[in-house]
């Protein structure tokens, strides 16, 4: 497979441009007519999540010209530009702020995250913490590595705890199949805890670093796990389904549940110790 060239640090300062640009401005400085729902009550917009998108994605299509490019924003307008990540080619896709609840709230817990993706998988990945000013960063075949706020470069290797009883991790079932959570909810004390955070882009940046050990989602937005999934990858990480397929940004959003873990062993006792029947 033909990758593009692409400059990653071109991308991250991109996406530090439209933290520092449309987000931090409005971190804590919202008001009540800056906010709207979108699918329900639980499913917020800010005009910063707006702002983000629009100063990201021309500025993403300019890098790869002829480029597709698909914004969580853009497509709760029109459904059809997922479609775009059917198709072969090239695609950026943007969660121009993921964890908007928590943003919306003043909760620093949110995250910036793009994915370039190549014909349905994604082959590099960026999740930028504004609040922090650390930028996490992945490259199919090349491993993931972490910009911290001073400049400094460092190589992500997932930890590898040492038995389902030390795995810490952020069981996302909220939504789906109500049985499926029932026997979730039943095991979970066969881990050593729960952390959710109402972020996929921290929670996978949270797993990169060995704060948690795994995270699970009944639904599989691209913009809120194809950059996490390439990123744990690259880092020594496991992201497949339940089914035992590794996950696509192409894949559509329902479907057998998207697990991640630290490596191939913890993903295994999650799977005959937690989840499975």
């Amino acid at each position: 497979m033909t990758f593009p060239r692409i400059d990653m640090d071109a991308v991250r300062l991109l996406i530090e441009g439209a933290a520092e640009t449309t987000i931090l401005p409005r971190f804590r400085q919202l008001n009540i007519g800056d906010i709207d729902i979108k699918t329900g009550p639980h499913d917020l917009v800010t005009v910063a999540d707006k702002e983000s998108e629009a100063y990201l994605a021309p500025r993403l299509h300019a890098l790869l010209p002829g480029s597709a490019v698909v914004g969580e924003e853009a497509v709760s307008s029109d459904a059809g530009i997922l479609e775009a990540l059917q198709r072969s080619g090239h695609a950026w896709v943007i969660d121009p702020i993921d964890g908007t609840a928590n943003f919306a709230v003043g909760n620093a817990l949110f995250a910036v995250m793009v994915a370039l993706v190549h014909d349905g998988d994604a082959v590099a990945a960026w999740i930028h913490d504004p609040v922090r000013r650390m930028t996490y960063m992945a490259k199919k075949g090349e491993g993931a590595w972490l910009r911290e706020a001073d400049g400094n470069m460092r190589k992500l290797v997932t930890p590898k705890p040492p038995s389902l009883a030390h795995l810490s991790g952020a069981p996302n079932i909220r939504y789906g199949d109500r049985e499926f959570a029932a026997r979730i909810a039943h095991r979970i004390d066969n881990t050593s805890g729960v952390l959710i955070l109402r972020c996929a882009g921290q929670e996978y940046m949270a797993i990169a670093e060995g704060h948690i050990h795994y995270a699970v989602y009944n639904r599989a937005m691209p913009w809120d796990h194809a950059a996490g999934c390439l990123l744990i990858s690259e880092a020594g990480g496991v992201a497949r389904r339940l089914d035992g397929k590794l996950y696509r940004a192409a894949d559509r959003p329902w479907g057998s549940p998207l697990v991640v873990a630290s490596g191939e062993d913890q993903w295994n006792w999650l799977k005959s110790g937690i989840f499975d029947p």
